[in-house]
């Protein structure tokens, strides 16, 4: 039987390589493309640029290596789910120093060599754990998805596509 890793855990290993917790199971993170690393530099000075305008007192802004326990215990170092998605929004009493506690409001995930891994097993959890809005972005494809939590359901609504050719303003659904 395979050991089922916790928070307490994650949060000692140190042989750098990057990785998340899927219901108790490591997941080492494959290294990034150019288009991954391209698209993340445009898309912090996007999201910095808006920040600086709109300045939320609300909301805290993080991205990748952040840590968020989707399912938190009581005990949050006891926790067997932690992702580290690549920009997350969520209201400032869900940070506790270096981790998010909670389904932030609002995940970007831009993908890199394992496209499935964010359009299926990260979409199933965010949208289990309830993260209102969830946004991928698929460099190669120049497109982006959205998906928005509907409370009634507690399913995403079907994806809503934007390609780089349309041109089109994407607003969030959840940040005002």
């Amino acid at each position: 039987m395979e050991k089922v890793y916790e928070y307490a855990d994650f949060i000692t290993w140190v042989d750098e390589k990057r990785c998340e917790l899927i219901e108790g199971t490591r997941k080492i993170m494959a290294g990034v493309s150019e288009w991954h690393v391209c698209v993340t530099i445009k898309l912090t000075k996007s999201i910095d640029i808006f920040w600086d305008k709109v300045g939320h007192e609300k909301y805290f802004i993080f991205h990748a290596p952040f840590d968020v326990i989707l399912f938190p215990e009581e005990n949050y170092k006891k926790s067997t789910t932690v992702v580290q998605p690549d920009f997350g929004i969520c209201l400032k009493e869900k940070r506790k120093g270096r981790v998010i506690i909670g389904a932030p409001e609002l995940i970007i995930e831009v993908t890199s060599r394992d496209i499935d891994y964010d359009l299926i097993v990260k979409r199933e959890l965010y949208q289990k754990a309830g993260v209102k809005e969830y946004w991928v972005i698929i460099p190669k494809e120049e497109i982006i998805i959205k998906y928005v939590f509907n409370e009634e359901t507690g399913l995403y609504k079907k994806g809503i596509h934007y390609s780089l050719e349309d041109n089109k303003k994407i607003t969030s659904d959840v940040i005002e």
